[in-house]
């Protein structure tokens, strides 16, 4: 055999030979690179457990406050007269109450469904916790969120104590009303950077027509509150009213809405046609529903109150109040990973901030 016919034969075992030694080492660079996408995909992942735990929280809060307007308007107050306990022995309901069975019911439900919100809001702070950093703000408002719930099963408790005291049933309602700001404050803020005309900046006179805008609905909720501490709902036959004359209160909180859709008006008006499009879309979405609140609040006071449409009244506040929030939230700038908290030198070399909420 010619020398030449050996290495014909030869030669084609040679990339044989090769493979099996196995694949050329790997560099740093390439380990690197692999590390930070795996890191970059549980960080994605993160944000979205995170995205949807504070949607959660949204919910659950407007849900407690139209279950805890069926307490009121059904009767279903004291159904649970005693607290922490349902009847001063046991936690739960016995038949043979002085309640009715569906009574009881109502307001044991309502009980219960506050661990739902306590689950969602504590859900929320660890998400935010475990996908650090974070701008201050969202920091803070994920301490808010499962400091306020616990605030407000002890106020739940203080107000049955206090056999449903008009003043402690409102103050109820509006610090649920602080709870549903902060989970929609939060839930937007956690949200992808917006893009294109929704991230252009938005003048400091419409952030401060925001600004009133949450100042007056605020005023309608708290004088929404004074109306239902003068009228008959008042979530058990026996509780006692404020001195107050319902008529005078109705048309006081009446006036006031009559403020806010007239601001809000004014805003879609100077929004119409500039503006960021969410913010625009948000306004126009704020009016309907205050259209809406204002003509069951009207047909309510005109049929006497139904309890029917005083339910729906206080869903519709809920509705409003986060709506509120959200024009509030996206009329003001970006944030950015520790922009509001004071960094040194160091840190700053270290990590880089970049935007990622709005």
């Amino acid at each position: 055999m010619t020398r030449a016919a050996s290495l014909e034969q030869t030669d084609p075992m040679e990339p044989i030979e090769r493979s099996e030694a196995g694949p050329a080492p790997r560099t740093d660079h390439s380990d690197h690179a692999d590390r930070d996408a795996v890191e970059r995909a549980a960080d994605d992942a993160g944000r979205q457990r995170l995205r949807r735990f504070a949607l959660a929280a949204v919910i659950t809060n407007i849900g407690i406050v139209f279950s805890g307007g069926l307490v009121r308007v059904t009767g279903s107050g004291l159904g649970c007269p005693t607290w922490p306990t349902c009847d001063g022995n046991n936690l739960v309901p016995l038949p043979g109450g002085e309640h009715s069975g569906i009574q009881t019911a109502i307001e044991f439900g309502n009980r219960l469904l506050s661990f739902v919100v306590l689950a969602s809001v504590v859900a929320v702070f660890v998400q935010v916790r475990r996908t650090r950093p974070h701008p201050a703000a969202i920091e803070r408002l994920a301490w808010v969120l499962p400091i306020g719930v616990l605030a407000q099963v002890v106020l739940g408790g203080i107000t049955v104590l206090t056999r449903l005291s008009p003043l402690t049933v409102a103050g109820h309602f509006l610090l649920s009303m602080v709870l549903i700001a902060a989970a929609v404050a939060l839930y937007h803020r956690v949200q992808p950077a917006p893009t294109g005309a929704d991230a252009e900046p938005v003048g400091a006179g419409l952030r401060w027509a925001t600004m009133a805008l949450a100042v007056v609905a605020a005023v309608v909720l708290v004088l929404g509150t004074l109306v239902t501490g003068a009228g008959p709902h008042a979530g058990d036959p026996d509780v006692g009213r404020l001195g107050l004359d319902i008529r005078i209160m109705a048309i006081a909180h009446a006036d006031a809405v009559w403020a806010l859709v007239g601001l809000t008006i004014a805003l879609v008006a100077v929004t119409w046609r500039s503006g960021p499009p969410r913010l625009r879309t948000a306004l126009r979405v704020l009016l309907g529903l205050q259209l809406v609140q204002g003509a069951v609040g009207y047909t309510q006071y005109a049929l006497g109150i139904p309890a029917a449409l005083v339910a729906v009244h206080i869903l519709g506040a809920a509705l409003m109040w986060a709506t509120v929030t959200t024009v509030w939230v996206w009329a003001r700038p970006q944030l950015e990973e520790g922009a509001d908290e004071p960094e040194s030198g160091a840190e700053h070399a270290r990590t880089t901030p970049s935007p990622i909420r709005s």
